[in-house]
């Protein structure tokens, strides 16, 4: 349905006959009429939404009912004749103001988007993502939004009518609304709760707990100025370079399943290794080696106390903070058998936190009913696929989405200080002892590859949270060469499969030796190859690029392509970049790991150059968003030369220049909007770039 006002300069019919084609057109005289039947159709509406609606349409709405009308019908949008309650909220660097309903919800379909999709885009606009998303586009006008409504109608009605096309085509694509409804009432929270993480994931560990009759604590309040800082996980150094013939192992879900095996949750903490000489550590290494946190802990896997314990050092006194409230000071020697050599039911995770295996908490069971409810709901899914029954696909799915939000959120809400379940000792446990299984997984892919127990050996290559980068070509390249090895794709992945299944194995008596924990717990630590790749470039931390050939099962090499390129922290589709470069570094990636000649490279990149110095300067900008311009022009106005950012300064210039130039046409640049930065020549204005919209 749309409700329009008819231009002043159209008749009422004549602006009836150039919309005729559209279904559901109503036109108005009068402002106030159509509002007043805007709101009559929200009376039967429970959910409203819109594409970055919190900030724009919805206070919009608000204000304009305000003004032309009164404040008392605004109680409209609302149930219970109630006003909506005013809010501030900080967006693009700029405190915006917008409204909550009372009753009645309200959902941007931009922030569920983005909650919701695990990739960053490069631009949130709705005509990009309904690009992305849909191969449809916004329609396309000339000039202001206003000259359109008074030169072109028709087209003002299918530009605002395409709009609401586009959501409705995201929302029964994604079915983000339903999904969000789906996720508060499973965790009997608020629609407007679920887009946070913390509250859902406390509501839900609360119901647990209510389940088992058990009475969560008061929330704690910490001082602001407090440090919760947790050791975070493992990244190595790759060994860098050009590398042929790689593995990748992938943990599952590592996180949540050492939380799961070692019992994670503040009722099971039995004691504490008290971290004296690891904090006097790290803040020597902060302060006198001026490293940082994360720098500090690189290259450990446990806090000196636990490594004092696992060595037996008898040299080495720890106290032991019981959580009775008594202390007790041993030797790393003596806690060693304390745990490791009786029948206690206690675990020693990586960070000195003692754990009892006695009962399993709250938390810990709230995962493993996820897990087992998400593998329920799989199994349905898979079900509903062979039946090709699409309708039954779409709601296993969706409830299936629910648990993985569930389980994706739970680990980052308990190490957020906000969570009433916050434990700096359960954070650091779950990251410590997810390095110390992460660099078994390396050091036993070596050993089944090479012989020798050694996470840094000569088959792995890169090693990042809960993943490992291999290859066993540098160590049997000899007898490939002579051909008593044959060495074919499809012998590399029975190859890799087989060190991927001994590593495998190796999980439980590694977790009983590491931490006691019991082979019944150790189970949900589980691995898998993941892929096989051809070749692979490692850089640094972080930053690497392989050419899968097969990914858990489904081979790439197929319809003359030679793999599927997986790209970490290269900056190839960089959102300042413009879209033929971001192109043109893909395609020379991609020569790289098909070993095309040097050569071959160079004579690309030269040709690029010739190429990008022809085309012209408004295609060879770098795509920037604008934010705080508004400030920055009023710090130009006081002081009559403000420092900022370049491309701030290029959207400055546009707006100058437009008004310089009395052009009514062009779009003036605003705080949040994507721009394209070009640089200028010479020129009397003295200005070294402009920005364009």
């Amino acid at each position: 349905v749309t409700f329009a006002l008819h231009p002043k300069n159209m008749t009422i019919a004549r602006a009836k006959e150039s919309v005729k084609k559209f279904k559901n057109v109503h036109l108005y005289d009068d402002e106030t009429k159509m509002m007043t039947d805007f709101l009559d159709i929200l009376e039967d509406v429970d959910v409203l939404s819109g594409w970055n609606s919190e900030g724009y349409d919805l206070p919009y709405l608000i204000n304009r009912i305000s003004k032309i009308m009164s404040k008392d019908d605004t109680r409209r949008f609302c149930l219970w004749k109630q006003l909506p309650k005013k809010r501030e909220f900080d967006r693009f660097g700029r405190t915006q103001e917008t409204y909550d309903l009372i009753g009645r919800v309200h959902l941007d379909s931009l922030e569920l988007y983005r909650k919701y999709t695990y990739e960053e885009r490069h631009s949130y606009r709705l005509d990009a993502i309904g690009d992305h998303e849909l191969g449809e586009t916004k329609t396309v006008y000339e000039g202001s939004l206003d000259q359109l409504y008074n030169d072109d109608f028709a087209k003002f009605i299918e530009y605002n009518r395409q709009d609401v096309v586009l959501l409705d085509k995201l929302d029964k694509k994604f079915k983000f609304i339903s999904l969000t409804n789906e996720l508060a009432h499973q965790n009997t929270v608020l629609l407007q709760t679920t887009l946070g993480a913390v509250a859902v994931t406390e509501q839900a560990i609360i119901n647990e707990a209510h389940k088992r009759g058990v009475q969560v604590p008061n929330r704690i309040k910490r001082e602001s100025h407090s440090t919760e800082s947790a050791a975070g996980a493992y990244v190595a150094y790759p060994k860098k370079g050009l590398h042929n013939w790689i593995g990748a192992m992938d943990i599952k879900s590592l996180y949540p399943s050492v939380i799961r095996a070692l019992n994670m949750a503040p009722e099971c903490i039995v004691g504490q290794l008290k971290p004296v000489d690891t904090d006097a550590y790290i803040e020597e290494q902060m302060t006198l080696q001026k490293k940082s946190f994360a720098a500090a802990w690189e290259n450990h896997f446990g806090t000196l106390e636990y490594e004092a314990v696992m060595k037996e050092r008898k040299d080495v006194l720890i106290t032991v903070n019981w959580e009775d409230g008594k202390t007790e000071t041993m030797s790393g020697a003596q806690i060693y058998k304390m745990i490791f050599d009786t029948n206690a039911p206690l675990m020693l995770s990586a960070n000195g936190t003692i754990f009892t295996s006695d009962f399993e908490g709250v938390i810990p069971g709230l995962l493993r009913k996820w897990y087992d409810e998400r593998s329920h709901l799989q199994e349905m899914r898979q079900k509903a696929v062979n039946a090709k029954n699409f309708a039954e696909i779409e709601f296993w799915d969706k409830r299936q989405l629910v648990k993985k939000i569930n389980l994706n959120s739970l680990y980052g809400a308990i190490l957020n200080p906000g969570c009433r379940f916050f434990d700096k000792r359960i954070g650091q446990s779950t990251t410590l002892s997810g390095r110390q299984i992460t660099k078994h997984m390396a050091a036993k892919i070596n050993e089944v590859t090479t012989g020798t127990y050694d996470y840094l050996g000569k088959a792995v290559i890169y090693g990042d949270t809960d993943s490992a980068y291999f290859s066993a070509y540098p160590i049997l390249k000899k007898e490939i060469e002579t051909g008593e090895i044959p060495w074919t794709k499809e012998s590399v992945i029975k190859l890799y499969d087989k060190v991927a299944e001994e590593v495998n194995t190796s999980f439980k008596k590694f977790m009983l030796k590491a931490f006691h924990c019991p082979k019944n717990r150790a189970d949900v630590i589980t691995a898998s190859r993941e892929s096989v790749a051809e070749t692979g470039l490692f850089i640094t931390k972080k930053r690497y690029a392989v050419l899968n050939y097969e990914v858990e099962g489904n081979r790439h090499d197929i319809e003359d392509k030679s793999g599927k390129v997986k790209a970490m922290g290269l900056d190839l589709k960089r959102s300042d970049t413009p879209a033929f470069v971001q192109d043109f570094l893909s395609e020379l990636l991609l020569m790289v790991l098909t070993k095309k000649t040097e050569k071959e490279v160079l004579e690309k990149i030269t040709k690029f150059r010739i190429d990008f110095k022809q085309r012209p300067g408004w295609e060879k900008g770098s795509p920037k968003r604008v934010n705080n311009l508004v400030e920055y022009v009023r710090k130009e106005q006081r002081q009559g030369k403000a420092n900022m950012p370049g491309h701030v300064r290029a959207s400055m210039n546009w707006n100058n220049l437009k008004r310089m130039n009395g052009d009514k046409h062009s779009m003036e640049i605003v705080d949040g909007m994507k721009v394209i930065v070009c640089k200028l020549k010479k020129n009397p204005l003295e200005y070294t770039s402009v920005s364009y919209p």
